[in-house]
C-alpha cells in the first residue's frame, strides 16, 4: 500500500493520465461526484487534490463548467549514476499546446543475429517494432526498439500506437529502470528518409533499458530530427545541454 496520502495518489493518478495522452490540454474532467465514485474516495479528498492541481497549475477551473486540463506536468525520471536523465517527449510537446501521435510501420518477431544477437545472446527471438513519432502530424524521430519473447511473449497483439510501450511492459513486470544510452550524429539511413525528409544529419540515440532485476529489457535506436529535438544530460552533478545543434 502507498505510502503517499491518498489526495497525493489521485493527484499522480490524474497527471499519468494527462503524461499518457489519455487526457489532453482543453480536456475536461469528469465531476468530483463521479471522480469520487470511480476511486472510491470522499469528496473532499477530491477536492483537495484538484484545489493542489489547479496551484500548480496542471488544472484550470471555469465557473459553472468544471475542471479542464490547462498543461502537461513535467516529468524527469532520475535514473542511476551515469545514466541521461530523461523526461516524456510526447508530454512535453503537448503541453506546448501542440499534438503528438505515433504510428506502428512494422511489428516482427525475428531471430537475433549480428549485432542483436550480441545485444541478446541468450534470446532466440526477439520483437522488432519500428515506429514513427509525429509532431503535428510531421515525423520528428524514428524508433527501432528491440524486446525479447521470453519476456513480452504478447506484444504482437499490443496497440503500440494508441498505448505507451512502457505502459505495456510496465504491465508485464518489466519497465526499464536504468537506461544506459549512447548518443551519436550521423545521417539518416537511406531506407528511412522516405519516412522523414531530413538532408542534414540527425540526432541518433542507442538505449539499452534495464528492469529491477537489472536484465535486459529493451534495446532501441532512435533517429530524433534535430529540428525539434533538445536532450539534456545529468551525471554527478554536472548537466549540460545540446539544443537545435546545426549540423
Amino acid at each position: 500500500m502507498s505510502e503517499k496520502p491518498i489526495y497525493v495518489q489521485l493527484m499522480d493518478s490524474i497527471k499519468k493520465k494527462i503524461q499518457d495522452g489519455q487526457l489532453q490540454v482543453g480536456d475536461r474532467l469528469v465531476s468530483e461526484r463521479e471522480m469520487s465514485e470511480q476511486y472510491g474516495i470522499n469528496r473532499m479528498t477530491v477536492r483537495n487534490a484538484l484545489k493542489k492541481l489547479q496551484e500548480e497549475g496542471v488544472i484550470e477551473t471555469k465557473r459553472g463548467s468544471g475542471n479542464y486540463v490547462a498543461k502537461v506536468p513535467y516529468v524527469e525520471e532520475k535514473l542511476e549514476l551515469g545514466r541521461a536523465g530523461v523526461y516524456s517527449l510526447s508530454a512535453q510537446i503537448r503541453q506546448k499546446g501542440m499534438k503528438s501521435s505515433r504510428k506502428t510501420l512494422s511489428l516482427t518477431k525475428i531471430k537475433p543475429e549480428d549485432k542483436l544477437k550480441e545485444v541478446f545472446p541468450n534470446e532466440d527471438y526477439i520483437y522488432e517494432i519500428i515506429r514513427l513519432s509525429y509532431i503535428n502530424d510531421e515525423p520528428y524521430a524514428l524508433q527501432k526498439v528491440y524486446i525479447p519473447c521470453s519476456k513480452f511473449e504478447d506484444a504482437e497483439r499490443f496497440d503500440f500506437e494508441s498505448f505507451s510501450l512502457y505502459d505495456y511492459m510496465d504491465d508485464l513486470g518489466h519497465r526499464p529502470k536504468t537506461m544506459v544510452s549512447y548518443l551519436r550524429i550521423d545521417s539518416l539511413p537511406t531506407e528511412y528518409r522516405k519516412y522523414m525528409d531530413i538532408e542534414r544529419n540527425v540526432f541518433i540515440f542507442d538505449y539499452h533499458g534495464y528492469d529491477d532485476n537489472r536484465e535486459l529489457v529493451e534495446y532501441t535506436i532512435s533517429y530524433h530530427n534535430p529540428k525539434y529535438q533538445s536532450f539534456k544530460y545529468a551525471t554527478q552533478g554536472l548537466k549540460f545541454r545540446s539544443q537545435q545543434i546545426d549540423i
